[in-house]
C-alpha cells in the first residue's frame, strides 16, 4: 500500500484552521494522482438496509421539520482492482450484518420504544443481505481478499472474520480498519457505547486485521482516505470509474451536504450561510467535529464536481437520505446514481 505525503503533512499540523488550509491545497494533487492511476477493474454498489435516523442528528440540527427521524439507505460496495503488485482484489466496502448490527443500543432502544414491528417494518426496509448481493455477483466468500467500513457504527464483524465460538463466513479476507478506529471499539467511551455493536469485534483474530495508519492507497484507481471526524478513526473510500472520481463516506448523509447553498432541504441552507459554512456534518456524534468539517471538504475536492450537475460533488453518503412518506418535506434535492464500473468477475 502506499500513502499520500502530502495529506500527512496536512493532517499532522496542530492548529485546526491551519489544517483545513493545508487539507484545500492537498486535494488536488492527491486528485490528479487517483484519476491519472487509472479506473478500477470493476465496481458496484449494492443496496442492503434503509433505516430511520434522529433528523437533529443527520443535519446538526440545522434542518427545519417536525420529522423525528429521517431514512439512510446503507449500502455495500464491491471494488475490484490490480494491487501494486498486479495482484486482483476484491474488497467488499461497508459489508454491514444487518441482523447482528440490529442489536446496536440505539436500534435496539428502538425496537422496544416503537415495537418490533414497528421499528422492524415501519422504520426500517431490508433490501438484501451481503451474502445474498454476492451471489447475485458471482462471487464466492472464498473470493473476497478485503472487508473494509468508512466506520464501526453498528458493525459487528464476527460473522465475517469469525471469533470465540462463531465460525467466520469469509475464509480468507482481512479487515482493513484505521488503527485508532478498532483501538476504540475495544474500550468505548460512554458517548459512544449507544452507536457501536455489542461486542462486535471481540475475540476476533488479530491476524485478520490490518490496522492502517494515515492513507491506504491500495492499487490503480481506489484509496481509503484518511478522513476523521464522525469517529476518530473514519476511511472514505475513494474508486476512480469511467464516469469519475467517486468518494464514498459517512461524514454526510446527503450530498447536499457538502454543498448546502444549493439545498432545498427546510433550514439547511439558511443554517449554512447564517454560519458560514460549506459542509453540513451528520452530528450523531461528537467525536472531532473540527476535523470532520476539514474531512468534508477535503472529500468533495478530492471527488469533484459532478458530471450530472456541477454544484454538487461526486460524494456518495454510505448512510444516505432516502425519500419516504415518513418523512415529509426532507426528501434530498439531488441524488447521484451509484457508479457501476466494468464486470464483477471470481
Amino acid at each position: 500500500m502506499k500513502r499520500f505525503n502530502v495529506l500527512d503533512a496536512a493532517w499532522a499540523l496542530e492548529v485546526p484552521g491551519e489544517r483545513l488550509k493545508a487539507l484545500r491545497r492537498a486535494a488536488q494533487p492527491v486528485r490528479e494522482a487517483l484519476l491519472a492511476s487509472g479506473p478500477v477493474t470493476a465496481l458496484r454498489c449494492c443496496p442492503l438496509v434503509t433505516l430511520p435516523y434522529p433528523t437533529t442528528y443527520a443535519f446538526s440540527g440545522a434542518a427545519l421539520s417536525p420529522a423525528p427521524y429521517v431514512q439512510l439507505t446503507g449500502r455495500m460496495g464491491v471494488v475490484q482492482f490490480n494491487d501494486w503488485e498486479g495482484q486482483a482484489r476484491t474488497l467488499l466496502f461497508n459489508p454491514s450484518d444487518v441482523e447482528r448490527g440490529g442489536k446496536t443500543p440505539f436500534y435496539a432502544n428502538l425496537a422496544q420504544r416503537y415495537g418490533t414491528f414497528v421499528a422492524g417494518r415501519l422504520l426500517g426496509q431490508v433490501h438484501g443481505t451481503v451474502l445474498s448481493h454476492l451471489a447475485e455477483l458471482g462471487l464466492g466468500v472464498q473470493q473476497v481478499d478485503y472487508l473494509a467500513y468508512d466506520h464501526l457504527h453498528l458493525q459487528d464483524v464476527r460473522g465475517w472474520l469469525g471469533a470465540e465460538g462463531i465460525p467466520g463466513v469469509f475464509p480468507r479476507a482481512q479487515l482493513l480498519v484505521d488503527r485508532l478506529e478498532w483501538a476504540s471499539t475495544r474500550e468505548l467511551h460512554p458517548m459512544q457505547v449507544v452507536w457501536y455493536a455489542p461486542e462486535g469485534t471481540r475475540g476476533v483474530d488479530e491476524r485478520r486485521v490490518v490496522p492502517l495508519e494515515g492513507d491506504a492507497w491500495l492499487g490503480p484507481g481506489v484509496a481509503l482516505l484518511r478522513t476523521p471526524g464522525h469517529t476518530l478513526g473514519h476511511r472514505s473510500l475513494a474508486a476512480v470509474t469511467d464516469r469519475g472520481l467517486f468518494v464514498f463516506s459517512g461524514n454526510g448523509v446527503a450530498t447536499e451536504c457538502y454543498a448546502p447553498l444549493q439545498s432545498t432541504l427546510p433550514g439547511l441552507r439558511t443554517w449554512a450561510e447564517r454560519m458560514g459554512c460549506e459542509v453540513v456534518p451528520n452530528g450523531s456524534t461528537l467525536e472531532s467535529s473540527l476535523d470532520q468539517y476539514a474531512s468534508m471538504v477535503l472529500e468533495k475536492l478530492v471527488a469533484g464536481p459532478s458530471s450530472v450537475d456541477p454544484l454538487y460533488p461526486n460524494v456518495l453518503p454510505s448512510g444516505e437520505l432516502t425519500a419516504s412518506l415518513l418523512c415529509p418535506g426532507l426528501s434530498p434535492t439531488f441524488s447521484l446514481d451509484p457508479p457501476s464500473q466494468g464486470a464483477i468477475r471470481p
